[in-house]
């Protein structure tokens, strides 16, 4: 009889090494699938803030080009009013020049040589 109670001892200690095994194996798997949860989360994070990150730069790009457009839309204009003061200016000048010598004809004022001639 000494031999069946081994035997039934040894049975239970098989028993409760499997039970700890597939204890052991439950937390390793577990352990696992929150390790690879946690990765998971963390990759997915790291994706969102690089797209967000791509589209505040793209956005700050857009922002640069529209004020690059805009300065230039600017110079052009302030060059284009440049211009057109400058065509008035000297339009005004070729009203007074001929103003000038419509006058001077009037009065008789030609090349001056009549008054060296007279005296």
């Amino acid at each position: 009889m000494g031999v069946v109670e081994g035997s039934e001892s040894s049975d239970t200690e098989c028993k409760n090494d499997d039970d700890n095994s597939e204890s052991k194996r439950r937390k390793f798997e577990q352990k696992l699938g929150s390790s690879i949860m946690r990765s998971a989360s963390e990759l997915a994070e790291a994706l969102r803030s690089c797209e967000e990150k791509k589209e505040k730069r793209h956005q700050e790009m857009m922002e640069l080009h529209q004020r690059r457009l805009h300065i230039e839309e600017t110079r052009n204009q302030v060059n284009q009013q440049g211009i057109t003061n400058l065509v008035s200016a000297v339009t005004n000048l070729t009203g007074v020049i001929q103003s000038f010598i419509t006058m001077n004809k009037d009065h008789g004022g030609g090349n001056g040589d009549d008054d060296a001639c007279s005296s």
